[in-house]
C-alpha cells in the first residue's frame, strides 16, 4: 500500500467500531432528511423551492457528509498499543473545517439545481448532477484531511481512485432510483429510506476506502488541541439532533395528513382539479388534490332530497362559480356571519336557515382553496357538473350513468366531494409549481387520490378523464347545422329530465348535417312540416317520386340527403323507438359552438324535434351514449356561459340576499385559522385574501356574447339571430311553466299567458324554457 521508510515513520492505527457504527447513523440521518426535502421540490421558481433546495444542501453536505467524516475520523486511534497518546490523536485547523464545511454545501446546491425539478427524469442532467454530488463527497473528505494539523497524511492512489468510483456511483445509483420513484409517485417512505441507505453507504465507503488507504506521520513537535476535536463532535451531535427532529415533524405531518384523509372521507369537501396546457393534474408533492373541508354533512329534509343536480343549492353553487364576481366584497361578512351562527339554536326553521348557511360555508372554502393556491378567487375554475360519493369501500357504484341516482343504490358514501376545474397556461402551471404544486399525469397519481378520497380508482379516472376536458371548446358543438332531439320524461320522485349524451351534459343529442347555414328555403321547409314526426319525414324522404308536396316544392336533393341521414345517425345513437314519434319545431335554436377559422361567429343552428318521453322506456335506459339529467339543471347550464346578461342579474340577487346577514366587507383582513404542519410547510401569500383581480374576466372562448340582446321580443318576433327566425338563446322574456309533482299529472299545460316582460333583477328564460313549455303544451306524435 504505502511502502518505503518514513522518517519520523508512520503512525500505527486501528478503528474503533462504536465510531464506524455512528458514523453510518449519522449519514443516513442527514441522507434521508435531504430525500424527504428535495420530493418536496416542485420547481425552480420561488421561495419555497429555494428554502427547499438549501436545506436538502445542508443536510446532505452539512449533515450526512461532513459530520459523517468527523465523526467516523473520531475512530480513528492513532499509535494504539502505546500508553498516554491521548495528546497524539489528531487534530484539526478550524479554518479548513469551517471550510470543509461549507464547500460541499455549495457544490450540492449547484449539483441538485442541476439535476432539476422536472417530471420527466434527465438522465444526462441526473448524471452530471449525480457526479458533481458525488465528487463534493471526496472533496470534502480530502478538504477535512487537509485540515489536520498535527499529521502529514500520506494516500494510497488505487484506493483514492476507489473511494472516488463508490462516491460517484453510489449517488447516481440513489438519485437515480428516487427521482424515478418520484416521477411516478412510488417513492413510499421506505423507500425514500432504501435510497437513503444506498447514499449514506457511497459516502461511508467512499470514507472508509479511503481511510485505509490513508496513513498519518507526525509533524515535528505539533501537538493536538483536545478542545478543538471535542468541539467538531458537538456540532455533529446538534445537527444529527436537528435532521432527527426535522425527520420526526415529517413524520408527524405524514401520520396527521393520513389521519385528516380519513376524517375528509366523512365530510362534504371542495377540492381543486387544475390541469396544464399537456393535461397534466396539479397536485400535492405527496400526490394528493389541494382540498378544503366545507362541512360534516349536508342537513336535508329528507332522504330523497339529497345534495345533487337536482337541488337548489347545488344550482345555485354551480351559477355562482361561472360568474364568482357574484361574491365580490361578500366573503368577510359571510365569515362574521358564520362565526355567531349556531345551529343548535335552530329548530323549525334550521333547514331554510340551513341552505343559507351551508353556501356561506362553500364560498368560505372556495376563497381558502384560492388562498392555499395562491390564486384569486375568479382563477379557481367552475364547478363540475357531478358530485362523487367519498368513503365507498366497495366499487359498486356505476361510474358517469345516473350517478346522482346510483349513489342510492351504493348505499350513500359517508362524504361528498365537489370538484372545481380549471386549466391553466403554461406560465399560469409554472407560477403554481414555484408555490409548491406538481403536475402529473393522472395515472402516477390515481391510487393515492384513491386512497386519500376513498373513492374507487374506477369511479376516479371516469371522472378526472371526463374533468380534463370538461368546460373545454373541444367539447362544444362543431359550427353549422344539427339536428337535435328534445326529449323530456317525468322524474320518478319529482319534476322533470331531459336526455343528454353521456360525454356531453349541457346540451342536446345532437347530429351534424353537412351545411354551414340554412338558407330560406330551408326554413320554410321546417315551418311547412312543423309537427311531423321523425318517422313520417324519414318515410317521405324515402318514398318514390319526392315525397310530400313539401319536399317537392323544396326541390333540394343535397339538404333533404344530409337531414336523412343526420336523423338515421342521431337515431342510431338514441336506440329507442321512442324518436321517431317527436315532430319537429319550426323555429332552429342557435347555441353556442366552437369557432374555427371557416366560421368565427361561434354559433351553431339545431333542429329540433321534441317529445314527452314515456316514463317507462327501458332501451334508452341502457343507451351508453346517452343519459339524463334534471331539467331545471339543464335550463340552468343554458343560462351560465360567458357574457350572459344572467350574470349581473345573480350578482345582485346574491348581494341582496346576502348583505342582509353578511355584513359587505370591501377590504376583509385575513382571519387566523389553525394550520397543521403540512399546511405550514406550503408558503402562503402575506396579503389578504385574494379577491376577484381589478378588471379581471373569463376569457369568452367562443364569441358566445354574441348571442345576447337586449330588446324585448313578443312571441311573435322572429328568435333567431339570423335573418329568417329560430329561438334566441338568451332574451329578455320569460316562460312560466310548473313542473309535475307525479306522472299523473301530465296534462297539457295552456301558453295562453306564457310570456311576460321581467324587471332587471330577473332571471331570464332560455329556449329550453321555451321548449318544455312547447312539449307540455302538445301531444306528441298528433301528426
Amino acid at each position: 500500500m504505502l511502502a518505503g521508510e518514513y522518517d519520523p515513520p508512520l503512525a500505527p492505527q486501528r478503528f474503533a467500531a462504536g465510531y464506524i457504527i455512528l458514523s453510518y447513523f449519522v449519514s443516513f440521518l442527514g441522507s434521508l432528511s435531504t430525500l424527504e426535502l428535495l420530493q418536496r421540490r416542485t420547481s425552480h421558481r420561488g421561495l419555497y423551492n429555494w428554502y427547499l433546495l438549501l436545506g436538502s444542501s445542508v443536510t446532505m453536505g452539512g449533515v450526512a457528509i461532513w459530520s459523517m467524516h468527523f465523526v467516523g475520523n473520531r475512530s480513528i486511534v492513532l499509535y494504539p498499543n502505546s500508553v498516554g497518546t491521548d495528546q497524539l490523536q489528531l487534530a484539526y485547523s478550524s479554518t479548513f473545517t469551517a471550510l470543509s464545511f461549507f464547500v460541499p454545501i455549495l457544490v450540492l446546491f449547484l449539483a441538485y439545481l442541476l439535476i432539476g425539478t422536472n417530471e420527466d427524469v434527465g438522465y444526462i442532467r441526473l448524471g452530471f448532477g449525480g457526479t458533481f454530488a458525488g465528487l463534493s463527497i471526496c472533496g470534502m473528505h480530502y478538504l477535512g484531511q487537509s485540515g489536520i494539523e498535527n499529521y502529514r497524511s500520506h494516500y494510497a492512489v488505487n484506493y483514492v481512485v476507489a473511494s472516488i468510483f463508490i462516491a460517484v456511483s453510489s449517488t447516481i445509483g440513489a438519485l437515480a432510483i428516487f427521482f424515478i420513484l418520484r416521477k411516478n409517485f412510488t417513492n413510499n417512505w421506505y423507500k425514500r429510506a432504501l435510497c437513503a441507505m444506498i447514499l449514506s453507504g457511497g459516502v461511508s465507503g467512499m470514507h472508509w476506502c479511503a481511510s485505509v488507504g490513508t496513513r498519518y506521520q507526525l509533524r515535528g513537535d505539533s501537538g493536538l488541541n483536545r478542545d478543538t476535536r471535542n468541539a467538531t463532535v458537538i456540532i455533529t451531535i446538534v445537527l444529527s439532533v436537528f435532521v432527527c427532529v426535522l425527520l420526526l415533524a415529517f413524520a408527524v405531518v405524514t401520520s396527521r395528513a393520513r389521519k385528516m384523509e380519513g376524517i375528509r372521507a366523512q365530510k362534504i369537501v371542495l377540492a381543486s382539479a387544475t390541469f396544464d396546457h399537456d393535461g397534466r393534474l396539479m397536485v400535492l408533492p405527496d400526490g394528493t388534490l389541494p382540498i378544503k373541508e366545507v362541512t360534516d354533512c349536508f342537513e336535508e329534509k329528507s332522504f330523497e332530497e339529497t345534495l345533487g343536480k337536482s337541488h337548489p343549492v347545488f344550482h345555485w353553487i354551480y351559477q355562482t362559480t361561472r360568474n364568482w364576481k357574484s361574491l365580490s366584497g361578500l366573503i368577510g361578512g359571510m365569515r362574521q356571519h358564520l362565526q355567531h351562527y349556531n345551529p343548535n339554536s335552530h329548530t323549525a326553521d334550521f333547514v331554510e336557515d340551513y341552505s343559507f348557511v351551508f353556501r356561506e360555508m362553500f364560498c368560505i372554502a372556495a376563497q381558502d382553496l384560492a388562498d392555499g393556491t395562491h390564486r384569486n378567487l375568479d382563477d379557481l375554475g367552475v364547478l363540475y357538473d357531478e358530485i362523487i360519493t367519498t368513503g365507498v369501500s366497495v366499487s359498486n357504484m356505476i361510474p358517469g350513468k345516473n350517478s346522482e341516482y346510483t349513489d342510492v343504490e351504493a348505499g350513500h358514501g359517508k362524504g361528498k366531494i365537489l370538484f372545481l376545474i380549471k386549466k391553466v397556461a403554461k406560465d399560469e402551471a409554472a407560477n403554481l409549481t414555484s408555490t409548491g404544486y406538481r403536475f402529473t399525469d393522472i395515472s402516477n397519481v390515481l391510487e393515492i387520490i384513491s386512497r386519500s378520497t376513498q373513492v374507487p380508482k374506477e369511479t376516479l379516472i371516469h371522472h378526472l378523464s371526463s374533468m380534463k376536458t370538461y368546460n373545454s371548446p373541444e367539447r362544444m358543438l362543431q359550427p353549422g347545422v344539427h339536428v337535435g332531439c328534445f326529449a323530456v320524461r317525468a322524474n320518478v320522485n319529482s319534476g322533470f329530465e331531459i336526455l343528454v349524451r353521456v360525454d356531453r351534459q349541457d346540451s342536446l343529442p345532437t347530429a351534424q348535417l353537412s351545411m354551414s347555414a340554412l338558407e330560406t328555403r330551408h326554413i320554410k321547409f321546417l315551418k311547412e312540416n312543423e309537427g311531423v314526426g321523425v318517422g313520417r319525414l324519414l318515410s317521405d324522404m324515402g318514398a318514390e317520386g319526392g315525397g310530400s308536396h313539401s319536399l317537392q316544392a323544396l326541390n333540394d336533393p343535397p339538404f333533404v340527403d344530409s337531414l336523412k341521414e343526420a336523423l338515421e345517425s342521431l337515431s342510431d345513437d338514441i336506440g329507442d323507438p321512442f324518436f321517431a314519434d317527436s315532430v319537429l319545431v319550426p323555429q332552429s335554436i342557435a347555441v353556442p359552438c366552437q369557432i374555427t377559422p371557416e366560421n368565427d361567429s361561434g354559433v351553431a343552428i339545431i333542429i329540433v324535434f321534441k317529445t314527452l318521453m314515456p316514463v317507462h322506456a327501458r332501451a334508452i335506459n341502457e343507451s351508453p351514449k346517452m343519459d339524463f339529467v334534471p331539467f331545471r339543471f339543464f335550463s340552468l347550464q343554458q343560462r351560465c356561459f360567458p357574457y350572459s346578461v344572467d350574470d349581473d342579474v345573480h350578482a345582485r340577487n346574491t348581494h341582496r340576499e346576502f348583505s342582509g346577514k353578511a355584513a359587505d366587507v370591501q377590504k376583509p383582513t385575513r382571519t387566523l385559522s389553525k394550520r397543521g404542519l403540512r399546511d405550514s410547510l406550503i408558503p402562503w401569500p402575506n396579503s389578504g385574501h385574494r379577491f376577484l383581480s381589478p378588471g379581471s374576466s373569463r376569457p369568452s372562448t367562443s364569441s358566445e356574447k354574441k348571442l345576447v340582446t337586449t330588446s324585448d321580443l313578443s312571441p311573435s318576433t322572429s328568435l333567431n339571430p339570423f335573418a329568417s327566425g329560430g329561438i334566441m338563446v338568451s332574451q329578455t322574456v320569460s316562460v312560466e311553466h310548473a313542473e309535475a309533482k307525479s306522472p299523473m299529472e301530465l296534462q297539457p299545460m295552456g301558453p295562453s299567458s306564457a310570456i311576460t316582460v321581467k324587471d332587471n333583477d330577473q332571471e331570464m328564460p332560455t329556449w329550453v324554457d321555451i321548449l318544455f313549455k312547447a312539449v307540455m303544451s302538445t301531444s306528441p306524435g298528433q301528426h
